[in-house]
């Protein structure tokens, strides 16, 4: 096997709000406010910042974004029995309600165990 053909290919580095704003040449800030849909911003900007956006393929950093603003947008379902029928069908509720909210889900089973009840709180 020669070294030709072995390749390796490097992990194309995802886009983050800083190359966004470079090529959209606006500020940090300026991308924020797009993307946080604030009304500060003039059409023609927010324009060339959506455009950005799409051209880079920018998703945003869930993850930041949750410590910067400290909130999850996750909320956590903690039952007691994933196996009894009544279950599934109050987490599906939830769910559909959460992510119209624009909210996700995180469900934890306790299997009628105090400890992994106490446990999930903590890491919810």
């Amino acid at each position: 096997m020669t070294s030709k053909s072995v390749q390796r290919r490097r992990p194309v580095k995802a886009a983050n709000i800083y190359d966004v704003a470079e090529k959209a040449r606006v500020s940090v800030f300026t991308v924020s406010a797009v993307i946080n849909k604030s009304d500060q911003v003039s059409p023609a900007l927010q324009r060339r910042v959506e455009v950005a956006i799409r051209q880079l393929n920018y998703r945003p950093n869930l993850l930041a974004r949750s410590l910067a603003k400290q909130r999850t947008h996750t909320i956590g379902i903690i039952v007691p029995d994933i196996a009894n029928p009544f279950f599934p069908l109050v987490v599906r509720g939830v769910e559909d309600i959460a992510q119209k909210a624009g909210y996700s889900t995180l469900l934890c089973n306790s299997d009628n165990q105090r400890e992994k009840e106490e446990h999930y709180l903590e890491l919810l």
